[in-house]
C-alpha cells in the first residue's frame, strides 16, 4: 500500500448538485481507501485554463489516499470520462510526508510570515534552508513558493536560496505542481 494525495481541479460554472454527485461517487467507490478530504473550494488561477478567456477559477478538492496498484488504476479509469472535471493529478507521497489541509497551512505560514523579521540581502530567501521548515515544502503553501520566483517566475538559484541539494529539488518539484494546479504563473510578464 502507497499513499497517494488526489488533487482534482473541478469546473467553477458547474452545479453544486452536479458537483456533490461526483465527490460522493469517488467517496463511495474509495471510502476505505480515503484518510483525508480537504476541500479547498474556488479558487482563483494565475492563466486562463484550457486557453478560454476568462476561464480562471477553479473548485479545488484533495484526497489522502492509501491504494494498491489495482485501486489506483481503476480510481485512474473513474475519473478518465468526467465532463465536471477540468484536470485531475495523483500525487506520490513519501513515507514520512503528510498532506497538509489548505486553510490551515495558509494561516500557519500567515503567522510565520508575520513574526519573521529576517533582513533580505538582495535577492536571498533563506526560509526553507532552515531543517525544522523543510516541512513547508508544499504546493498549497503558495506563499512560501513566491518568494522563491524571481521578478520574471524563474526559480530562483540554489546560490540565492542557501538551500542543499535536496531541498531545493523538492522545492522545484513543488513550484512545478503549483504550476500545473494553476496556483503559480509559468512566466510573468
Amino acid at each position: 500500500m502507497q499513499k497517494y494525495e488526489l488533487v482534482l481541479m473541478l469546473k467553477s460554472q458547474i452545479q453544486e448538485l452536479e458537483r456533490n454527485e461526483l465527490l460522493s461517487k469517488i467517496e463511495k467507490d474509495f471510502k476505505d481507501s480515503i484518510l483525508l478530504k480537504d476541500e479547498i473550494w474556488i479558487q482563483q488561477t494565475s492563466y486562463n485554463i484550457k486557453g478560454q478567456k476568462g476561464n480562471n477559477s477553479v473548485y479545488y478538492v484533495s484526497y489522502y489516499l492509501n491504494l494498491d496498484n489495482e485501486k489506483l488504476q481503476e480510481l485512474r479509469k473513474s475519473l478518465l470520462y468526467t465532463n465536471a472535471l477540468v484536470r485531475y493529478d495523483i500525487l506520490k507521497m513519501g513515507q514520512n510526508q503528510e498532506m497538509f489541509e489548505f486553510d490551515k497551512l495558509q494561516k500557519e505560514l500567515e503567522k510565520i510570515m508575520d513574526s519573521r523579521d529576517d533582513k533580505r540581502f538582495g535577492n536571498r530567501v533563506t526560509f526553507l534552508s532552515l531543517p525544522e521548515n523543510d516541512k513547508y515544502i508544499n504546493w498549497k503553501a503558495v506563499a512560501i513558493l513566491k518568494k522563491y520566483l524571481t521578478r520574471f517566475g524563474n526559480i530562483k538559484p540554489r546560490r540565492y536560496t542557501k538551500n542543499c541539494v535536496s531541498t531545493q529539488k523538492k522545492l522545484r518539484q513543488e513550484i512545478i505542481r503549483a504550476r500545473n494546479f494553476g496556483l503559480l504563473e509559468f512566466i510573468k510578464k
